[in-house]
C-alpha cells in the first residue's frame, strides 16, 4: 500500500503550527518526518498504519514522509506573511481654541478589516490622555479639554489585542494644534435715547466670543444702587431687561455674564452703558366746554386735553367733577383728549374739574388736573318735556315702538323739531306750536332708535334759535 501525506492546514502563516499525517503504513513502521530546518521526527505507525507529526511553520517547503518498507511522499506547505496592523488617529474639531473639547479617535485594522476590542492608550508628552477599547468599527476615543496652547503630537498605542495580526505596540500619531483662547465681549446698549424719570428703559447685552454670538448665557444687569434683572441671551446673543427705576442723572448699567458655555471663557465678563436720565416731564390738563354760551337745560360737552411735554396722553381715565358731584369720566384718545356731555349745570357760573385718575405714560399724570369756568344763562321758558314708548304688539324691528313728544314754551306758530339724543341726532318728527306755544307728535320709533335715552326739541324764538331736552324711556 502507498503512503499517503496530508497537510493540517496546508496554508499557515509564519509561527503557526501544523500537522503532518501519513495513512497507509506498515503497523508498527518507522515513519520520519522532515520539514525545511526543523529536526526530523521519527514516529511508529499504529495498528492502522497511520502516524503523524506536529512542527511550527517557517516558510513554504516541502514536508516529507518516509519508511523503509512503504518507501517516501511529499507534500507541500504554504507559509503566509503575517497581516498588517495600521492605526490612524484623528482629531476634531481640528482647529479647538485653549480650554475646548477635543476628541481624539483611534482607528485600528487588521489586513484592512477592524479590529474590535483592542484596549489603545492615548498619551502626549506631557503625559496619559486617557484609554478606550475599540468598538465594532475598530474605533476607541478619548475626549480633553487639557491640551495646551500651541503644537501637541497626541499618541495613540494598542496595548492589548487578539487578532491574528500582532498589534499590540502598534502606534500612531496626530498633530493638534490648539490655538489662544477666544475673547469674550458683552456690548450694552440702551432705548429709548433720552428717557425722562418714570419712563421704562430697555437695557440690552450683546454677548459674542470671537465676533460670534452666544446663545443662553446668562446676564446680570445692576447699577450701584443694585441689580435691576437676569436675562439668557437668545440666537442672536443677545439678553434684555425693561425698567422704570432710574433716577433723573448719569446712571452706569453694567452687564455681567454670570453663567454661559461657549468656546470662550464668558463667566466674568461684563460691559456697561451710561443712561442719562431728563427730569420727569410735566403733565398738563386743559379743559374746554362747548356751547360757548349754553342756557340751563341745554347740554354742555367738557373736553379735558391731558398731553406730556407737550405730547397728548392717549389711554388716561379723567374724572369730570364741580363741587356738586362728579359729571361722568372718560378716556383720553390718541390725541389725548377726553369728554362728557351734562344737561345738568345750574344757571350762573360752575366751575368744573377734570382730574388725571389712572394713565401710563412718561410723565407722572395721575392727580393732574385743569379747570374751567362755565356760564350757563337764564333759559328762555322753551322746554322738553319727558316722553316714553309703548312696544307694538307683535313688535318688528322698523315699527317697534310709538312715543309722543312734547314741548312747552314755544313761539306760537313756529315749527318745534324733536331729534334723538342731541340737537345734531336723527328727527323723528316735526309739529306746529299751539297758541299757548305747545307742540306734540307722535312717532314710530324703530328696534335701534329705542336704544337713546334722551331727545331734544330744537325751535326758533324771537331772539334765534332754542334747544331744550329731556329724557326717552319706556311707558310704566
Amino acid at each position: 500500500m502507498a503512503l499517503v501525506l496530508t497537510l493540517t492546514p496546508p496554508t499557515v502563516l509564519a509561527g503557526q503550527t501544523f500537522q503532518a499525517a501519513v495513512t497507509g503504513a506498515v503497523a508498527g513502521e518507522a515513519i520520519t518526518f522532515t520539514y525545511d530546518g526543523a529536526t526530523p521526527q521519527t514516529v511508529i505507525a499504529d495498528a492502522m498504519g497511520n502516524a503523524s507529526a506536529t512542527f511550527t511553520a517557517t516558510t513554504t517547503d516541502v514536508v516529507v514522509a518516509a519508511g523503509p518498507t512503504s518507501g517516501a511522499v511529499t507534500a507541500t506547505l504554504t507559509v503566509t506573511e503575517p497581516e498588517g496592523c495600521v492605526v490612524t488617529v484623528t482629531a476634531s474639531p481640528t482647529n479647538p481654541t485653549a480650554g475646548q473639547p477635543v476628541t481624539v479617535t483611534a482607528t485600528v485594522t487588521c489586513g484592512g478589516a477592524p479590529v474590535a476590542g483592542a484596549t489603545v492608550l492615548f498619551t502626549t508628552t506631557s503625559g496619559s490622555l486617557g484609554v478606550g477599547v475599540t468598538s465594532a468599527a475598530g474605533q476607541a476615543s478619548v475626549t480633553t479639554s487639557a491640551l495646551p496652547t500651541g503644537v501637541n503630537v497626541v499618541t495613540a498605542t494598542v496595548t492589548a489585542a487578539t487578532t491574528t495580526c500582532t498589534c499590540v505596540g502598534v502606534s500612531a500619531t496626530a498633530t493638534v494644534t490648539v490655538t489662544a483662547p477666544q475673547s469674550c465681549v458683552v456690548t450694552l446698549s440702551s432705548t429709548p435715547a433720552t428717557p425722562s424719570a418714570g419712563q421704562p428703559v430697555t437695557v440690552t447685552a450683546t454677548v459674542t466670543c470671537g465676533g460670534a454670538p452666544v446663545a443662553g448665557a446668562t446676564v446680570l444687569f445692576s447699577t450701584t444702587g443694585g441689580p435691576l434683572g437676569i436675562g439668557v441671551t437668545n440666537a442672536a446673543g443677545q439678553a434684555s431687561v425693561t425698567t422704570s427705576t432710574l433716577p433723573a442723572g448719569a446712571t452706569v448699567v453694567t452687564g455681567t455674564v454670570i453663567a454661559g458655555t461657549s468656546a470662550c471663557t464668558c463667566v466674568g465678563v461684563s460691559g456697561t452703558t451710561t443712561v442719562n436720565v431728563a427730569p420727569a416731564q410735566s403733565c398738563v390738563v386743559t379743559l374746554s366746554s362747548t356751547p360757548a354760551r349754553p342756557t340751563a337745560g341745554q347740554p354742555v360737552t367738557l373736553t379735558a386735553t391731558v398731553t406730556c411735554g407737550g405730547a397728548p396722553v392717549a389711554g388716561a381715565v379723567v374724572l369730570f367733577s364741580t363741587t356738586g358731584g362728579p359729571l361722568g369720566i372718560g378716556l383720553t384718545n390718541a390725541a389725548g383728549q377726553a369728554s362728557v356731555t351734562t344737561s345738568s349745570l345750574p344757571a350762573g357760573s360752575t366751575v368744573v374739574t377734570a382730574t388725571v385718575l389712572a394713565g401710563t405714560s412718561a410723565c407722572t399724570c395721575v392727580g393732574a388736573f385743569g379747570t374751567t369756568t362755565v356760564t350757563v344763562g337764564v333759559g328762555s321758558g322753551f322746554t322738553a318735556h319727558p316722553a316714553c314708548y309703548t312696544i307694538s304688539f307683535p313688535p318688528v324691528p322698523w315699527a317697534f315702538a310709538t312715543a309722543t313728544f312734547s314741548a312747552s314754551g314755544a313761539t306760537p306758530g313756529s315749527v318745534v323739531t324733536f331729534h334723538l339724543g342731541g340737537a345734531n341726532g336723527p328727527v323723528v318728527c316735526t309739529a306746529t306750536a299751539d297758541a299757548s306755544g305747545n307742540a306734540s307728535c307722535t312717532a314710530t320709533l324703530n328696534i335701534g332708535q329705542v336704544l337713546f335715552a334722551t331727545y331734544t326739541a330744537t325751535t326758533t324764538g324771537a331772539s334765534g334759535p332754542l334747544q331744550s331736552s329731556s329724557s326717552l324711556g319706556v311707558c310704566t
